[in-house]
């Protein structure tokens, strides 16, 4: 027996096998000192061996979204490596020295030779089934994290706009109020009644061209009655619906300074009316927004019920527009589409990682077509992007767990398999269609139906 026969045999994973068998493996692998910070497996290369830990420390580590997510800690007796031989697929992940350690390397040809054995297969499939339940629960609570964050962050994205609209507005009220209480206390020291003078007014309908037109020539009429702000308040008054030729007739027969005092007032109030209206879709942007994050997260709301999946899709969407500014996103649903019973919370991550997924697959441009339908006692959704689709090999794997396409810290490879997952736990199904003209999801839920 070799002296990496006497280390293995002193390891419970190998003691009890058969001399012959441990020779041979023996044979074929060697024992290797690894300085303190080297790394022995990368993630995403191919799998060539297996590593048991003699002495020393090894850090198992996944590339993730926020950083490297340490999986594990591997100590004497532990083996790495074979979750990727079994797969016969890249590494999963990155194996670094923590302090200066022994390994004994085993090559891929006496891996075949172990797992000829019954005892070892049990081992591996124990320790195989625990790792990656561990792997798993971090690797899923990293994405959870990472999920929430770009959340958070588009989110905030869409928030701004309106709370900055409802800054720049209140200032603005501001100033308009006192200058509207200023001219409206010269307009009262004349003798101009002003109700006979207004006239019917209703919103325009025009082009921005005649739009601008319009503009212009109010503020020609303003500027002839010397009204200083004819610049900041002739647009308003075009939004109401005066033209040049009203405010002309509102001003007829009235000295320069009494129709000075009447064009600045009604362009005041128009302005004030225009800044009313603007706080006014603010705030119900902000609002709706507000209502969009708790029906996604379906808060205060029971864990399953019955679901109109169409307002779960149309809530991920607005909070992904910031995805999907340079997509062109449709939608087609069914009248009268039946409600599902689900977790709505889950739902909602069904959408967003499917939509997340079609944004990054078209590089943020291109077409989404979302589409859902009563099919007999299913609902049937559809979510085809045009991106440039997936080769059978990998739209064979998409669903399995840890198999992803992208590059090291890219993705998980957890995101389809959670779809997948959910999908299941309701009863539904979910499969794939892709091509080079894109890739369409296709899930089926069980429709709750009257009796």
């Amino acid at each position: 027996m070799t002296e990496i026969a006497d280390v293995l045999r002193g390891l419970p994973y190998f003691a009890d096998l058969p001399f012959d068998l441990l020779d041979r493996v023996c044979q074929a692998s060697e024992q290797i000192d690894i300085p303190r910070g080297r790394v022995i497996i990368e993630e995403g290369t191919t799998s060539e061996e297996m590593y048991v830990v003699v002495t020393g420390e090894l850090a198992v580590t996944k590339a993730g979204s926020s950083g490297d997510v340490q999986l594990a800690v591997l100590s004497e007796g532990d083996v790495v490596g074979e979750i990727a031989l079994l797969d016969d697929a890249p590494r999963t992940a990155t194996v670094t020295a923590e302090v200066d350690s022994t390994v004994i390397r085993i090559p891929a040809a006496a891996f075949e030779d172990l797992i000829g054995d019954a005892r070892v297969v049990r081992r591996m499939f124990r320790t195989v089934t625990e790792r990656l339940r561990g792997i798993e629960i971090n690797l899923r609570h990293d994405e959870r994290m990472a999920a929430l964050g770009k959340m958070a962050a588009q989110l905030m994205h869409e928030l701004n706009n309106p709370a900055a609209a409802v800054g720049r507005n209140a200032a603005k009220a501001s100033e308009v109020y006192q200058a509207l209480g200023e001219v409206g206390l010269e307009l009262s020291a004349t003798k101009i009644d002003v109700h006979e003078r207004l006239p019917e007014l209703s919103p325009p309908d025009l082009s921005p061209l005649e739009r601008s037109d319009v503009e212009e020539d109010i503020v020609g009429v303003l500027e002839e009655l010397n009204v200083e702000e004819a610049w900041e308040i002739g647009p308003s008054l075009a939004a109401d619906g005066w033209t040049a030729e009203l405010m002309t007739e509102a001003t007829a027969g009235l000295d320069d300074g009494d129709a000075t005092t009447l064009a600045r007032w009604l362009g005041m109030r128009s302005l004030a009316g225009q800044i009313l209206n603007e706080l006014r879709i603010a705030a119900n942007r902000v609002s709706e927004l507000v209502r969009v994050v708790k029906g996604y997260s379906f808060l205060d709301q029971a864990p399953v019920q019955e679901i109109d999946i169409t307002e779960g899709i149309g809530d991920t969407l607005i909070l992904l527009k910031h995805q999907l500014t340079e997509v062109d996103v449709v939608t087609e649903y069914d009248e009268g589409l039946s409600k599902i019973e689900a977790p709505g919370r889950d739902l909602n991550q069904i959408w967003t990682n499917l939509i997340d997924n079609a944004a990054d697959a078209m590089e943020g441009k291109g077409g989404l077509t979302i589409a859902a339908m009563n099919v007999g006692d299913q609902i049937e959704v559809r979510i085809a992007d045009t991106g440039p689709g997936m080769d059978p090999e990998t739209a064979e794997r998409i669903f399995d767990p840890f198999f992803t396409t992208k590059e090291p810290g890219k993705g998980t490879g957890l995101g389809l398999a959670t779809v997948h997952s959910i999908v299941t736990k309701t009863g539904g199904e979910i499969s794939v269609e892709t091509g080079p003209e894109g890739t369409t999801f296709i899930l089926s839920f069980p429709a709750i139906t009257s009796d």
